[in-house]
C-alpha cells in the first residue's frame, strides 16, 4: 500500500522521548536494560542507542539526540512511509538517524533540531505528543 492511501483514512501519530540520548559505536552487546533503546549489530559494527549516562561504554559516540517515535501501527506493505518524513526534515535541512521496529518508525536527531522538527511534522498534520 503507497503512503498516500494510508494517510487519507489514518491519523499520524508521534511521540517524543523527553530523555536524551546517545548513538555509539561498542566493542560487544550491552546488557540490555531500561537504558538501552536499540542495538544493531550488522556483522562489521555494533550500534547502540541509549540513555545519556547509561554507564555504556562507547568507542565512539555522538550525543546529544532526541527520538520521535511514529506512534500509529504501520503495515509491513506500506511503501513510502519513512520517504515521506525523511524528505519533510531533509527540506528543512533536518539530519537524521532512522530505526525501524516490528510495527513502527523512530528518528532520532540532535537537540538542536527537535523544535524544527516538530514544528514541520505538525504542520504535515502529524499529531505529536511528549513521552
Amino acid at each position: 500500500m503507497k503512503f498516500e492511501e494510508f494517510k487519507k483514512d489514518t491519523e499520524i501519530r508521534a511521540s517524543v522521548r523527553r530523555k536524551e540520548y546517545t548513538i555509539g559505536k561498542v566493542a560487544a552487546i550491552p546488557e540490555f536494560d531500561s537504558r538501552v533503546f536499540a542495538v544493531v549489530t550488522d556483522g562489521a559494527e555494533i550500534t547502540v542507542v541509549a540513555e545519556l549516562n547509561s554507564g555504556i561504554k562507547m568507542l565512539e559516540e555522538e550525543k546529544p539526540f532526541r527520538i520521535i517515535s511514529f506512534d500509529t501501527k504501520l503495515p509491513f506493505d506500506l511503501i513510502g512511509f519513512l520517504a515521506y518524513i525523511t524528505k519533510l526534515l531533509a527540506d528543512q535541512n533536518i539530519s537524521l538517524f532512522a530505526i525501524s521496529s516490528f510495527s513502527t518508525d523512530h528518528i532520532l536527531m540532535k537537540e538542536v533540531y527537535l523544535d524544527k522538527a516538530m514544528e514541520v511534522l505538525k504542520d504535515a498534520g502529524v499529531k505529536i505528543d511528549l513521552k
